[in-house]
């Protein structure tokens, strides 16, 4: 379970832009599944190496949504790092361009599942970029390689410049967000 709180701070004048600071209690890691099928040996865990528990705060992305008409959006920076993103869940504004970087020494042949054609055929090189735009606010893209199902991210488009990931402890701050009525929304993994 998720749980918020949050807490608005506007400053006086309706002319001036207020701070959104909050803090989520996060949920403790999922227990790492039981093998779906069994091999010729049972699964032992690495003395050397011990399997790490999934960082639940990377896999959160807040937004705030309203009636503010978005300026041109920002561009989006994404990092493919070894195996994986940096950040599985990100958020990104309608119309922005999404920059993903590989930054590992392996190239990746990335797909969105539900729009083949939203990311452009070939491979991503070491260190290259892949750009591409998504415009269809409130769907979900998941980002994955064919020959790497490990490797996978979901992008969440949204139709505000208002995104926050909490840090560590579950912290976040939006800074100027203009006066008006909003909705908090939390991506938590899917």
């Amino acid at each position: 379970m998720l749980r918020a709180l949050l807490v608005l701070l506007f400053l006086p004048s309706a002319a001036r832009a207020g701070t959104l600071v909050g803090k989520l209690e996060l949920p403790p890691a999922p227990e790492r599944p039981a093998a779906a099928t069994k091999g010729f040996l049972d699964r032992v865990e690495n003395p050397l190496a011990p399997v790490r528990p999934l960082d639940v705060p990377k896999q959160i992305v807040i937004v705030v949504e309203g009636d503010e008409k978005p300026a041109t959006p920002p561009q989006v920076n994404w990092d493919l790092v070894g195996n994986s993103f940096a950040h599985p869940v990100i958020a990104a504004p309608a119309g922005a361009e999404v920059v993903i970087k590989n930054v590992s020494k392996t190239s990746h042949t990335l797909v969105a599942k539900e729009d083949p054609k939203l990311i452009p055929p070939g491979p991503i090189n070491p260190t290259g970029p892949k750009s591409f735009r998504a415009t269809e606010p409130g769907k979900v893209y998941t980002i994955s390689d064919p020959d790497a199902p490990y490797l996978t991210g979901k992008l969440v488009v949204v139709n505000t410049q208002f995104i926050a990931y909490p840090d560590e402890t579950g912290k976040f701050e939006i800074a100027d967000i203009p006066p008006g009525a909003y909705k908090v929304k939390i991506w938590y993994r899917d």
